[in-house]
């Protein structure tokens, strides 16, 4: 059911029967984040016929129907999963709001798209009620996944374009379950058939991960101390960490800006180091996203840090299948930790070459295993407040490849869009918290362009911007000889 604005639905209009499953403390460290996929597009949006699919999404997929509660021994957060055949009417199972803008959109951006441009304002793709953190989803009793729609309407000659955002708890929905999620809205909004995952029992459920993981620490099971990535701060180095944020939003000038790398650019880029890779390894699997994540870090840290800083890049990775015992292949919660990329100084980024430095890191992704899991599990459920920064490192980048979701390849022409035109992502917080020191890379637009979201310092800013022009004007030097 369409909501018109994120309200807490009545006592009365709850349903019957209920199933209930408790999420995992991979969950946990992201409680409070409420992460925000956004897309421009050329086009009005049809927003009834955006709720319309939203309704039959949410109703055959009852778990998007359900609502989030907590658990206080031990401090977990469960999923409570509605299983009436017919749900009461007053009973809303997403939250669908929508805006006209009242400033034209050459306001925040200039059209064509160029490769280096500030990224939209948050407030275009979310709701200001929307919940910022699993406590106020709790509290609220408020559907899993809110989605807004501004509106440019058409002026003159300049067609109207329209901004939609997926908001989501990040203590709920991992980056691999919101594109799960995509993908039902998707072929819902095209009328397509869709494997509909099957409801749970009528009763509480353990959470399938949290039980394999804790029978194999019962059971012996090598953890690998120390190579999970995760660091337990408590109060004081959570504090500590937000202090470091704030200074580099308002000491060091971190922005939010999005590049857009031509196709054409980027393939010479990647296929030439991939080349060189197969003299040495030919066996090794290397991916467009290990040559972009290597090259991304070697910019990054090519000006303005101490050679002798030990650096370290926090890629995730999802763990779905390494977990025995049943398919977690429609299992939409956090089951990710970050890859064992090794922990290097700035200096020895700088001197390897790219294609060592992609064959390094791409020979750690391909070694994660379940001891990682494990170690990361034992750490997460003893610690109540740990970050995904690796305990040798001095500094750390975020840097997450999530263009094998294809969130961002959403087709939303169904329901009036001409086009996306871009995509952005958002961590909305609390107390407003901008998270510096990361980069996403966000996936392909229709003309197989790369996005990469950027929120870095001026320094390291300048150095991808620069990376990305060079990159770009090489291209077009090479195309006009």
């Amino acid at each position: 059911m369409n909501s018109s604005s994120p309200l807490t639905p009545a006592p009365h209009a709850l349903p019957e029967r209920w199933s209930r499953y408790q999420l995992s403390v991979f969950d946990n460290s992201f409680e409070r984040s409420t992460f925000i996929t956004g897309w421009l597009v050329q086009g009005a949006i049809d927003v009834e016929a955006l709720g319309a699919a939203l309704g039959r999404v949410t109703q055959k997929w009852r778990v998007l129907a359900g609502r989030l509660e907590a658990v206080k021994h031990p401090k977990l957060w469960q999923i409570a999963v509605p299983l009436d055949e017919t749900l009461p009417t007053d009973y809303p199972t997403f939250v669908l709001t929508s805006s006209i803008a009242e400033v034209p959109l050459e306001t925040f951006i200039q059209l064509p798209l160029q490769t280096n441009t500030e990224a939209l304002p948050q407030s275009l793709f979310l709701h200001p009620t929307t919940p910022r953190q699993n406590a106020d989803w709790a509290a609220r009793r408020s559907p899993l996944t809110c989605w807004h729609v501004t509106q440019f309407p058409a002026v003159g000659d300049q067609p109207a374009h329209a901004c939609i955002g997926f908001a989501r708890s990040h203590g709920i929905f991992d980056g691999v379950g919101a594109g799960m999620i995509m993908r039902a809205v998707a072929a819902e909004m095209a009328g397509q058939e869709w494997t509909v995952p099957p409801p749970p029992s009528e009763k509480r459920q353990e959470n399938h991960i949290t039980s394999v993981l804790n029978a194999k620490v019962a059971g012996g099971e090598d953890t690998g101390k120390g190579q999970c990535g995760y660091r337990a701060l408590g109060l004081p180095g959570m504090l500590g960490l937000v202090g470091w944020h704030l200074r580099e939003r308002y000491w060091r000038g971190a922005s939010h800006r999005v590049f857009v790398i031509p196709q054409s650019a980027l393939t010479p880029l990647v296929e030439g180091v991939k080349a060189e890779i197969r003299t040495q390894d030919s066996d090794l699997l290397v991916t467009t996203g290990d040559v972009l994540v290597a090259w991304l870090m070697k910019t990054i840290y090519s000006e303005g840090s101490s050679p002798e800083t030990l650096a370290h890049c926090c890629n995730f990775a999802s763990f779905r299948d390494l977990i025995p015992g049943r398919s977690l292949s429609d299992y939409i919660h956090n089951s990710f930790i970050p890859l064992p990329y090794p922990v290097l100084k700035v200096e020895e980024i700088n001197a390897l070459s790219l294609a060592e430095f992609t064959r390094r890191y791409c020979a750690a992704r391909h070694s994660l295993n379940l001891g990682h899991v494990v170690s990361a599990h034992l750490l997460l459920s003893n610690n109540p407040i740990c970050m995904p920064v690796h305990p040798k490192a001095q500094d750390t980048i975020v840097l997450s490849n999530v263009s094998a979701s294809r969130i961002l390849e959403t087709d939303w022409s169904p329901v009036g869009s001409q086009g996306t035109i871009c995509g952005y992502r958002f961590s909305a917080t609390p107390n407003n918290l901008v998270i510096g020191n990361s980069v996403y890379i966000s996936g392909r637009l229709g003309d197989g362009s790369t996005v990469i979201d950027v929120n870095v310092n001026q320094t390291r800013l300048a150095s991808v911007a620069a990376a990305v022009n060079d990159l770009t004007q090489k291209h077009a030097n090479t195309a006009t000889v």
